[in-house]
């Protein structure tokens, strides 16, 4: 994949909001599968925004009439509520060797609107994209130690490190693309780079030039300072025709510092690629940037302004006893990342929000659960694939019979009479069960106050086209639960031209994080009149995780079906059939995800007998009886929350976000003090591989390794209740440890005569350590 460069650009057309998707194309041809596929990958992550925007090279032959002939191909899996409408905003442009872009007219495309706008936002926007995304700004963690820049000057907490970002051809193609307007085939000679790092840019510039002028191919040497040192040394000799690539800057000095150096280099022979707004540079640096990484209004995806210090003597840091740690050699390398083990604490279980919503939709006696895991809700040809399901449908049926749900009731009833408004003319439901029940309930309740012939009309989303355009009036629109809202986007977009006020209400709404929840609501209420334009209402907000790919269920459904294939034993494969069936068995529109079997079962007396069950005392519940009732769906919902806020935290010392310069693990103590089989277990299904990579550090795999060998030695008791999710997550690498620990811990089932754990033994054995490489041997 990444074949193209896809990115959202937003900006203003006058007052207007707008935004548009680029597909950035830098090949010599037109894969209409492969960009399909790979659109359909991005919208699995992004809302459709009012533009889509095409971008290639003029090189590429017959471009424009591909894209005419294979839209529908192409944009196949694209979410769009009229189709007339998305390719009334469907543009192409080519760009030359100069750089320049054009808009190219057919008969298919409609004139591009505002295009001035949009260029002086689109390039700089992308390229902030890549820098941010691909973790360009390296981030120190923590008071111990910062970094000295590679002029042995300045000290920060933060540093741009270009190399880490040059990872996929397209984008690195896009960036050499925004340098063409720089470089002068007809005077430039050779390529110089700051750091070998970002020879590729140099090498994929000099590629894009040769695309337009195939038959005189050129060749421009491209050759590195060998870091600031061979700079700094006088030793590199620059020629009138050299053009410079300077990686990065935050004050854009070095522009001036080789001109002063080279008299007979002119401004125009250096640019700088990313530049940080860090001081005030001089007009002549300003001119030379790229791309300017600072956030303000234009680029509100920028990087904040961060302190810089001239020297040791005048660090602030320094002088709180941190350790300026020296960023050298010629692709600036910093020393190896340094490793955090993360305890879950009582902040961390948040008992104000989390238990408050679980307490209110706690399973009963096990059964009758709202909250499971493991759905794919099927629907227009599409399937959203869910780790964490709330039934909302189940609310809806419930609701009035079940005491459970009193409070959200209560709370429901109230907000219809306070949001609803008497004007109203349509109710529109999402295209889902529990939408559809919620609209009904709804207007159940405010049918009583419209005489028979004004009573709104209840329409679904499919449905959309059947709203007049010439009806004043309000429109409600009713989703039942809420994860990124993108179908509310697209209704917001489609509904522009249109006189109705708008009305979201959405009964839960559980967005992956505040950013995420803030974006959808500033987005859904503005409109015609600014900020306020519409309505947003959520009955109930919690923030949970929601994968992209396959959840771990999934995962665990491939990995049985492999080894199905591949074993004799009658034992073995009754067992996986069963343990398929119980995951796939929940896909009916019946069951609607799992609620119990989420997890391996423990083993008595050498069989696998009773489920995992939480036990009292827990720290993650605070209702007296919840024993008596949660599911084991409940109870991994409450440890995916924990985990998925830690993932979002923005305590550096505290957090579960990754860095190159920084990896943090969940701690092996985690398991050790939360010693039920089901805590356990709901900790290694809802963690990210990374989170659970002990091979990084000595220590913790050896902590771990010791966890694991009282809870192995103890499989037939309750301290190793969950011994066979733990084999699991050794089979699939989702834990892993140093290659000797490992060893040591499959020493111990030598003698084990139980075909289950020897079949996960023998996975570890043959799939795993197999395929250690170095490691601590």
């Amino acid at each position: 994949m990444n074949n193209y460069y896809l990115y959202d650009v937003y900006y203003k057309e006058g007052k207007k909001q707008t935004s548009a998707t680029v597909v950035f194309c830098p090949g010599y041809t037109i894969d209409s599968i492969q960009l399909q596929q790979e659109l359909k990958t991005f919208y699995s992550n992004h809302f459709q925004t009012d533009k889509t925007v095409i971008i290639a090279g003029k090189y590429l032959k017959d471009f424009v009439q591909t894209i005419a002939n294979t839209k529908k191909e192409i944009f196949k899996y694209v979410p769009k509520i009229e189709e007339t409408s998305f390719y009334d905003n469907l543009h192409v442009l080519t760009f030359d060797i100069e750089g320049n872009i054009q808009e190219e007219s057919h008969e298919d495309f409609k004139k591009f609107k505002g295009i001035e706008v949009f260029k002086t936002y689109f390039l700089n926007q992308g390229l902030t994209k890549i820098f941010v995304e691909r973790g360009g700004l390296v981030e120190s963690t923590g008071s111990h130690h910062h970094f000295m820049f590679p002029s042995g000057r300045k000290h920060s907490d933060k540093f741009l490190r270009v190399a880490n970002i040059l990872l996929y051809s397209s984008e690195i193609y896009f960036i050499a693309f925004s340098i063409l307007k720089h470089f002068r085939t007809d005077f430039h000679k050779e390529i110089y780079c700051d750091t070998s790092a970002i020879n590729s840019v140099a090498i994929a510039l000099n590629d894009l030039l040769n695309k337009f002028i195939p038959d005189s191919i050129k060749s421009y040497p491209v050759n590195s300072f060998r870091s600031y040192e061979g700079l700094y040394s006088g030793k590199i000799k620059i020629k009138s025709t050299s053009f410079i690539l300077i990686s990065a800057s935050t004050s854009g000095n070095i522009l001036e510092y080789i001109i002063h150096k080279n008299p007979e280099l002119k401004k125009e022979n250096i640019i700088i690629l990313f530049y940080l707004d860090n001081t005030k540079p001089s007009k002549i640096a300003l001119e030379q940037v790229i791309c300017n990484l600072t956030k303000d209004d234009k680029n509100p995806i920028g990087i904040e302004r961060f302190d810089t210090y001239e020297s040791h003597q005048k660090c602030e840091l320094c002088s709180k006893g941190s350790y300026p740690i020296e960023i050298s050699g010629d692709v600036f390398l910093l020393e190896k990342p340094k490793i955090n083990g993360i305890k879950i604490d009582a902040n961390d279980m948040d008992v104000q929000t989390s238990s408050a919503f679980i307490n209110q939709f706690m399973s009963l006696k096990r059964q009758s659960s709202v909250i499971k895991t493991n759905y794919k809700e099927t629907g227009d040809g599409s399937a959203k694939k869910y780790d964490v399901y709330i039934d909302y449908s189940y609310i809806i049926d419930n609701i009035s019979s079940d005491k459970r749900f009193n409070k959200h009731k209560e709370k429901l009833e109230s907000y219809i009479h306070q949001y609803v408004p008497s004007n109203l003319k349509y109710i529109l439901y999402l295209n889902d069960a529990g939408s559809k029940k919620l609209a009904l309930y709804i207007h159940n309740k405010i049918k009583g106050n419209y005489c028979h012939e004004q009573t709104p009309e209840i329409i679904s989303q499919n449905q959309f086209q059947e709203i007049s355009k010439d009806k004043i009036g309000s429109i409600l629109i009713v989703g039942s639960c809420i994860t990124n809202g993108k179908n509310l986007l697209y209704l917001s977009r489609a509904l522009r031209d249109y006189k109705l006020r708008i009305v979201y209400f959405v009964g839960i709404i559980r967005p992956n994080n505040d950013k995420s929840y803030k974006f959808l609501k500033t987005n859904l209420k503005y409109g015609k009149y600014g900020p306020e334009n519409s309505t947003f209402v959520e009955v109930e907000k919690i923030f949970c995780p929601h994968l992209n790919g396959d959840n771990s269920w999934q995962i665990e459904v491939e990995f049985l079906k492999k080894h199905l294939s591949i074993t004799d034993d009658q034992r073995i494969i009754k067992f996986l059939k069963d343990r398929i069936r119980s995951i796939e068995d929940c896909y009916s529109n019946e069951v609607r995800g799992m609620h119990s079997n989420l997890f391996l079962p423990r083993i008595e007396k050498g069989k696998p007998k009773k489920d995992l069950r939480i036990r009292r005392n827990s720290a993650f519940f605070n209702r007296e009886d919840y024993a008596d009732h949660v599911s084991q769906s409940d109870v991994y919902f409450n440890i995916a929350y924990v985990l998925n806020k830690l993932r979002n935290s923005d305590d550096n010392l505290h957090t579960l976000k990754q860095s190159g310069f920084v990896r943090n693990v969940i701690s092996p103590d985690n398991l050790n003090r939360f010693n039920d089989g089901i805590i356990q277990a709901s900790i290694l299904r809802a963690a990210q591989p990374e989170e659970l990579n002990y091979q990084v550090d000595d220590e913790f795999s050896k902590q771990l390794k010791d966890i694991l060998l009282t809870i192995f030695k103890y499989r037939d008791q309750e301290q190793g209740e969950a011994l066979l999710e733990f084999l699991y997550a050794l089979s699939i690498k989702k834990i892993i440890l140093k290659h000797s620990h490992l060893m040591q811990l499959i020493k111990i089932f030598e003698d084990e005569t139980n075909y289950i754990i020897k079949f996960y033994v023998d996975i570890i054995q043959s799939d795993v350590l197999g395929e250690y490489i170095g490691d601590d041997e």
